[in-house]
C-alpha cells in the first residue's frame, strides 16, 4: 500500500518518534521520517510524495527550531510546517508564526487531534488559535521601563533570566548552561517570585522592558 503523505519529524527525543509512529501506523496515511537537526539535506526529499509536512520539536537540544524551519523551507520551498511541543513557548511560537509555521501539535493531543492537525497542515491551513496569539502579542507589546529598579538575582538566576528572555525553553537553557532541567525550573520559580509575576513569559517581558540584557 502506498501511503498518501510524508511526515518529516525533526526531534532530539526517540520517544516522540515511537509515539507518533504508532499513531501514524494506525491511520495508514502518513509515512514517518525521523531526523536529527544536523542531518537535513536536499537528498532527504528524493522519492517522497508531493504531499508532505515538516514537524519540528520545540525543545531541540542542539538547534534553534526557527533555523530548522528555515532550512526545511530552503530545501523544500512551500513545505507546510508545524511545531511539536509539550507546553506553551510564546516567544518561539510568535517567531514561528512570522516564518510561516502553521501551528502547534501538543504532545498531549489525542491521536485524532494530531491527525486532524496534520491533515489541515497538508492543506496549508493556519492552525494558530487567535485568542492565544493575541495574548502572546499583548505580553510583548511595548511598555515603560522602570529606571533604577534593583532586584537581587544570584549570578545563576541572571544567567537563566538572560536565556529565558531570548525565548529558550527550560530544556534548552539547561543544555546551554550545563545544568539539570530541574535546576533550571527551580531558578525560574525563584525569578518569578522575585519579579512578582506568574509565568515565564511575563518574566521575559519584564527583563526586556527593564533593559537588563
Amino acid at each position: 500500500m502506498t501511503l498518501t503523505h510524508d511526515l518529516f519529524l525533526i526531534t532530539s527525543f526517540d520517544i516522540d518518534r515511537s509515539g507518533l509512529a504508532s499513531i501514524l501506523d494506525t491511520s495508514m496515511r502518513y509515512k514517518l521520517h525521523t531526523l536529527r537537526p544536523n542531518r537535513i539535506n536536499s537528498s532527504l526529499f528524493e522519492g517522497t510524495n508531493s504531499s508532505l509536512v515538516g514537524m519540528i520539536d520545540a525543545e531541540l537540544f542542539d538547534a534553534d527550531p526557527i533555523a530548522v524551519a528555515s532550512e526545511l523551507s530552503e530545501f523544500r520551498p512551500g513545505i507546510p510546517l508545524l511545531f511539536l511541543a509539550r507546553s506553551d513557548s510564546p516567544q518561539l511560537f510568535l517567531r514561528g508564526l512570522q516564518c510561516g509555521v502553521l501551528g502547534v501539535v501538543q504532545k498531549t493531543d489525542s491521536p485524532g487531534e494530531i491527525l486532524r492537525k496534520l491533515d489541515a497542515a497538508v492543506r496549508k491551513q493556519n492552525l494558530w488559535n487567535k485568542e492565544e496569539l493575541r495574548r502572546y502579542q499583548a505580553c510583548f507589546s511595548t511598555g515603560p521601563s522602570i529606571p533604577g529598579l534593583e532586584t537581587p538575582f544570584t549570578l545563576r538566576e541572571s544567567d537563566v533570566l538572560s536565556k529565558l528572555a531570548t525565548g529558550l525553553t527550560n530544556r534548552r537553557i539547561a543544555e546551554e548552561l550545563g545544568i539539570s532541567y530541574e535546576t533550571v525550573k527551580e531558578h525560574v520559580q525563584h525569578i518569578l517570585r522575585k519579579v512578582g509575576v506568574t509565568d515565564r513569559t511575563q518574566a521575559a517581558v519584564w527583563a526586556v522592558r527593564n533593559r537588563l540584557f
